[in-house]
């Protein structure tokens, strides 16, 4: 499977003939949760045959829709795809009866709606997501929490995501590296939810009820993006220079209107 690097014309041919669209949220189509103006064009025009497939797990599924409609663009929910979110299920679903959810105070808020058994005595599990307030003591408790028999569910490895203006905001995979710089974690009690894991990909091209070759990813990141998606026999489509300049030409060469 061919990388696509840039939207130029000799390359667009996957793009042209594709039957659906993954694409990615944080440094693609929106930075610091603010759609871009090329990227609305495209989303508008390819709304019923795209799913957003993000390593976010900061935000819900209804955060971005609400976002998504403001700026015009009608995406059902199922449409939304977020490593977070997911992340969180597969704690629910795992029947552990202590959890600790390392997040923001809302995603935790969702982990409780979601049945997650949740506490911050003696874990059996830890699901870490993006953890803006993340301390010494929190570090200290999964730390010992995994030299013991924990299990750690961890949304994405992303250790950056990109802001406005190149301003880099830390990411899960930061706080997951600060984890492993203090104890050993045996790969049978470590799951990595997010991409380049299959499963957002194939969730994604089952949403849309297409094969992976019908469908084209476009994303941000080489390693998790584009990488994930040839691993499941997609095409992937690197934005560069940027998202915005990389919208505006896609749409242009599409003759998007």
């Amino acid at each position: 499977m061919i990388s696509r690097l840039s939207p130029s014309h000799e390359l667009l041919d996957p793009v042209a003939e594709a039957r659906g669209f993954l694409i990615d949220w944080d440094g693609c189509c929106a930075l610091e949760n603010r759609l871009l103006p090329s990227a609305v064009r495209f989303l508008k025009a390819n709304a019923p045959r795209t799913v957003i497939v993000s390593n976010n797990s900061s935000n819900t599924a209804e955060d971005f829709q609400r976002i998504l409609a403001k700026s015009g663009v009608e995406m059902r929910l199922d449409q939304i795809i977020l490593a977070g979110v997911e992340a969180l299920a597969r704690a629910a679903q795992s029947g552990s009866s202590r959890t600790l959810v390392l997040s923001d105070p809302r995603m935790r808020f969702l982990a409780r709606r979601m049945g997650v058994a949740m506490t911050s005595e003696r874990p059996e599990l830890i699901v870490l997501l993006r953890d803006t307030r993340f301390t010494y003591p929190r570090l200290e408790a999964v730390v010992n929490a995994m030299a013991g028999q924990a299990r750690l569910i961890v949304s994405n490895p992303d250790v950056t995501h990109p802001g406005r203006a190149g301003h880099l905001q830390p990411e899960t995979g930061a706080l997951l590296a600060a984890i492993k710089a203090c104890v050993a974690i045996p790969e049978d009690r470590l799951e990595i939810i997010g991409k380049p894991n299959p499963s957002l990909f194939l969730k994604g091209c089952s949403v849309l009820g297409l094969e992976p070759s019908s469908v084209v990813m476009i994303g941000d990141n080489p390693a998790t993006d584009i990488a994930g998606a040839e691993a499941v026999g997609m095409h992937g489509l690197l934005v560069t220079p940027g998202p915005e300049q990389f919208f505006r030409t896609l749409v242009q060469t599409l003759k998007i209107v």
